[in-house]
């Protein structure tokens, strides 16, 4: 057969498995680095460049005029692995206590994924030269000396099959949720060490010895002039299939103890005991990599002598955090204070537990104070619906005032940690649904629709912030309209949404639930003055309060039963009328700021305002906070 033979069906099968099987460790390696980041920068700042340093990076392997031996190729990507926990880590620690998400995210990729990227699509290239017909593996030929169009077209055949892979394969793997950054690095280090022993070339050594001496009948004196005795070449084995064996045996023995160096210190998740860190008043209760990122639970501890803490410092104050975004949390030790010798809230421990650190959570409450619609105007709340948990305080606050809640939240880490560390009361068998809630809120549509006798609910709670983005299909005009055929007809919808007021996504957020409920008032959290000149500078929390009703929105006077003993709530619940957000200048009637399923920008637009998001949680929260979990 000639060279330029079509090759056997067999043979193609051969290279693309051969493709497949060099690629897959490569996006298992993007998957993982994304997940390693997103903690240290958020999801919006990691993935905004991070396409690009993969391109790059394989577009410097197909460049590449140096061409080496396989098993040389897998030594190189085995030793990047091994030092890429450490790189991950620390230069995302380092370029983050610079405090510009921008030039960090960049640097971190620059540093770390460029290089890993370039190593590791180098085999990728030699597997897409030209192969053999008779064997089906790559012809030793230099992707450097290809046409520009065949190297480009290599380099994003690499970009798209890997990317996919990240994305929609290794990213859908349950079981990797049980795997740390570092237990997927250094064992995918060790099998590259492996294959490196499995595919040296064979090779023997040898060396010269001196040869035997003949010997002689007659002995006499050695004389001075006599010659040194000749060598002789002596070859050992070659190195075989065997002592590959036994070699790759002693390495995995090796391997086991040289591992505990090359780990960085990112916790084991699950974290199966509390870790307290051995310099900072920080203790970390809970960790678990779950569906939507990384879920902690951490304490911020009060100073070891009192007095300490300096003026602006805060502690004592136990959050609830999922990647690089808080989610709410409490104030614990001195900091729990009630009114009335009303006795506080406890966790599953007994720990006694203070206010909410956020006003957002307590501020959804006021859903309670609205007096223009008919159930408002008897206070009779019979039933609840919350679509995003986070700590659970408006749902505790919901179930305290005898109102029977449904809770619907995607991701059981979160509810789990509202039920164990912040004091979640039970909501009662059939009112949990740890699911989408798209999904859930068709569902119960279609039940209603075919008759099923289910309660409509009187309040909904949606606050599916996290991570610096919300969904952007929880946004929509149809995901409203599905969701008003299960609510009362004049129900109260209360929608929490994290951004600027005067930008494009609040405007979009906004006029969606006005075109769907036909009246909305907003309210801000902050504590202090909130002026028009802050509208297009300040990320805060918006309350945004809506009603199908035709009466207008009015909401009732707190009184102290609505408080529970609070402080927080009596502070924030009396206050509404100077927190109103003045919601006609992002008010636009004629249809164009709709968001719909065909038509949704929210998601990237989310993605610019991430940088800003990161920039205030490091505001909130010192840098060993966010470098530990």
């Amino acid at each position: 057969m000639s060279e330029n033979a079509d090759p056997k069906p067999l043979v193609v099968l051969a290279k693309n498995a051969y493709v497949i099987g060099v690629l897959a460790p490569l996006s298992l390696v993007i998957f993982i680095y994304q997940r390693a980041l997103v903690p240290l920068y958020g999801s919006g700042p990691t993935d905004e460049h991070l396409n690009k340093f993969v391109i790059a990076g394989a577009l410097l392997a197909a460049v590449n005029p140096i061409h080496l031996q396989p098993w040389l190729n897998w030594l190189l990507i085995a030793l990047a692995l091994s030092v890429a926990p450490n790189a991950t880590y620390w230069v995302a620690v380092w370029t983050g206590r610079q405090h510009n998400v921008i030039l960090g995210t960049l640097k971190t990729h620059a540093y770390v994924l460029l290089p890993l990227v370039f190593i590791m699509s180098s085999p990728v290239m030699r597997a897409l030269d030209k192969t053999t017909p008779q064997t089906g593996l790559p012809a030793q030929q230099n992707s450097a000396n290809a046409p520009f169009v065949y190297r480009a077209t290599r380099t994003m055949i690499i970009f798209f099959v890997a990317n996919g892979l990240a994305r929609d394969f290794w990213a859908n793997v349950t079981y990797l949720r049980r795997l740390s950054e570092n237990e997927i690095y250094l064992g995918l280090a060790a099998l590259y060490f492996v294959f490196s022993i499995a595919t040296i070339p064979p090779f023997s050594l040898s060396y010269l010895a001196p040869s035997k001496p003949k010997k002689t009948k007659k002995a006499g004196p050695k004389s001075k002039d006599s010659a040194a005795p000749a060598k002789r070449e002596v070859k050992n084995p070659e190195f075989s299939y065997k002592q590959r064996a036994i070699a790759a045996a002693v390495f995995s023995g090796l391997w086991t103890f040289v591992y505990r160096f090359l780990k960085n210190p990112v916790l084991p998740h699950p974290l199966k005991e509390p870790y307290r860190h051995p310099t900072e008043p920080l203790e970390i209760l809970s960790a678990v990599e779950s569906v939507t990122g990384l879920i902690t639970v951490a304490e911020w501890l009060p100073p070891a002598v009192k007095g300490q803490e300096g003026e602006n410092v805060l502690h004592s104050a136990r959050y609830l955090r999922a990647s690089h975004s808080i989610l709410g949390g409490v104030w614990t030790k001195e900091k729990v204070m009630t009114m009335h010798g009303e006795p506080p809230l406890k966790d599953s421990f007994g720990t006694p537990l203070g206010d909410s650190i956020y006003s957002a959570f307590t501020l959804q409450e006021a859903a309670r104070l609205v007096n223009s619609t008919p159930k408002g105007k008897t206070g009779k709340w019979e039933t609840a619906l919350v679509i995003g948990l986070g700590t659970g305080t408006s749902t505790t606050a919901l179930i305290r005032h005898d109102v029977s809640t449904t809770i619907v939240e995607i991701d059981p880490a979160v509810y789990e940690a509202a039920r164990t560390y912040f004091g979640l009361p039970d909501p009662g068998q059939g009112n949990v649904f740890l699911e989408d809630a798209r999904g859930w809120v068709g569902k119960r549509r279609e039940a209603l629709s075919s008759g099923a006798k289910l309660p409509l609910y009187d309040i909904v709670v949606h606050d599916c912030f996290s991570g610096g983005g919300v969904p952007q299909d929880m946004f929509t005009k149809e995901f409203w309209n599905n969701l008003k055929p299960i609510i009362d007809p004049e129900a109260v919808v209360v929608v929490n949404f994290a951004g600027i007021i005067e930008s494009e996504a609040s405007s979009l957020v906004v006029n969606t639930l006005l075109d769907a409920f036909g009246q909305c008032r907003g309210f801000h959290d902050m504590f202090n003055e909130f002026s028009r000149d802050k509208y297009k500078t300040e990320f805060i929390n918006m309350v945004l309060i809506c009603t199908p009703s035709s009466a207008p929105l009015t909401f009732r006077k707190g009184r102290a039963s609505d408080y529970l003993g609070s402080y927080l709530r009596q502070h924030v619940l009396s206050s509404l009328e100077s927190r109103e957000i003045d919601l006609n200048i992002i008010r636009d009637d004629t249809g164009a700021h709709v968001l719909t399923d065909t038509n949704n920008p929210l998601g990237p637009l989310q993605d610019k305002q991430g940088g800003h998001h990161w920039e205030v949680m490091r505001e909130v929260l010192p840098d060993f906070h966010w470098e530990t979990y």
